[in-house]
């Protein structure tokens, strides 16, 4: 084992204890090891913590060609990090940071299913280094800070999450996951992307992440060329980000306050909400003013599941409006006040013949006035009993 120490460093009361692990170096302290400041200590093997180390001001660093492995029975916390491990430090117990990660080569991973092991950002702490070949590829999380950019991905794919929080959050987490969220590797529940809100359109199938905070904030989420967010929106002013509510189970819009970028890359803010309502969160789709088509429609309702209901997407938008139909003879046959795409062919006119048998089929017209939105439209609809 290649021990480094700096003379400044201090050790108190240590005990190390040099084990082979699959032929791999292991460094396994069982007493209480602390780097003091202006210290440094190098780990070219694993770091088996089963003893204190937890009050350290220089730096630790992990250097190894392979991979390298955090374990044992207590987190151990660094003032300042700094990885250069070819194929990625493994944390199977949590780490945490005071002052400075240093990624430079290689990924810090946690494993995704064990909740509890995340990489932790203390205060003030930061990091520098990022990038799609070097960040945290699992689970984040802060203590005690109002906002944060979590440096997370998925194996050579970087997704930074940025968290702007209304207060300080005492903690929150954060993973990114690029996998359907009909399917999701590490969840008990699936989360299906055709149970929405009526304003939701398409959603990304491609990704999602995982944030946990009590505080209310709004996220930024990025995205590039591997997202395909010409899959999901027409144009951008309709994208959203979109979470999947654990009281309604289904997905809900969480808003767009700003956005930036193209197709290929770019980013989207979100409204207020808070984290902690929401499983996970994604890209989406929603009805917009400008997106609205209100077309002629056809209605054939014989309980097939296919045009059985006179369904205006519009409404959505507007839930005060009211929906009129008449004749071809100008006759009001069918009047509803804050509609809800339930006209299946039935007239509400006390006055209409054949009111109990349904509308005769033929050509009739109808009046959408959309009072949320200021618009009101006339279209024309084919009944086909």
């Amino acid at each position: 084992m290649n021990l480094k120490k700096h003379l400044a460093t201090c050790i108190s009361s240590l005990l190390f204890s040099i084990l082979y692990l699959n032929a791999q170096e292991a460094v396994h302290n069982f007493g209480t090891l602390k780097i003091h400041d202006t210290g440094s200590l190098g780990f070219h093997g694993d770091l088996i913590n089963d003893g204190s180390f937890d009050e350290n001001l220089g730096l630790a660093g992990f250097y190894n060609e392979n991979n390298a492995i955090i374990s044992g029975a207590f987190r151990p916390i660094f003032n300042d990090l700094e990885v250069v491990v070819n194929n990625h430090l493994e944390l199977e117990v949590g780490v945490g940071i005071t002052n400075n990660s240093n990624f430079v080569i290689g990924n810090i991973v946690t494993p995704r299913e064990q909740l509890n092991i995340t990489l932790d950002y203390n205060n003030n702490a930061f990091y520098t280094g990022e990038t799609a070949a070097t960040k945290v590829d699992g689970y984040s999380a802060i203590t005690n800070k109002q906002n944060f950019l979590f440096p997370i991905g998925n194996t050579n794919k970087i997704r930074p999450l940025e968290l702007l929080s209304s207060n300080t959050n005492m903690y929150a987490k954060a993973a990114y996951f690029y996998e359907d969220p009909n399917n999701p590797s590490t969840f008990a529940t699936n989360f299906n992307t055709n149970s929405k809100s009526d304003i939701l359109l398409r959603l990304s199938n491609f990704e999602f992440w995982d944030l946990d905070g009590e505080v209310l904030s709004t996220v930024k989420l990025h995205w590039d060329s591997e997202s395909q967010i010409n899959e999901i929106v027409n144009t951008l002013e309709d994208l959203r980000v979109v979470g999947w509510n654990r009281d309604e189970n289904m997905w809900v819009d969480l808003g767009n306050s700003t956005f930036s970028g193209d197709f290929n890359a770019g980013t989207i803010t979100s409204n207020e909400f808070i984290p902690e309502d929401y499983d996970i969160i994604t890209f989406g789709e929603s009805l917009s003013t400008e997106s609205i088509t209100l077309d002629n429609y056809i209605l054939t309702p014989n309980s097939d599941g296919i045009n059985d209901y006179l369904e205006i997407d519009a409404v959505a938008l507007s839930p005060n409006n009211k929906l009129e139909i008449y004749n071809r003879w100008g006759r009001i046959v069918y009047s509803e006040v804050n509609y809800k795409n339930r006209f299946n062919g039935i007239a509400n006119n006390e006055f209409t013949v054949s009111k109990k048998n349904g509308l005769p089929d033929g050509i009739y017209f109808y009046i959408i006035s959309l009072y949320d939105i200021d618009i009101k439209h006339q279209g024309y609809l084919y009944i086909n009993q």
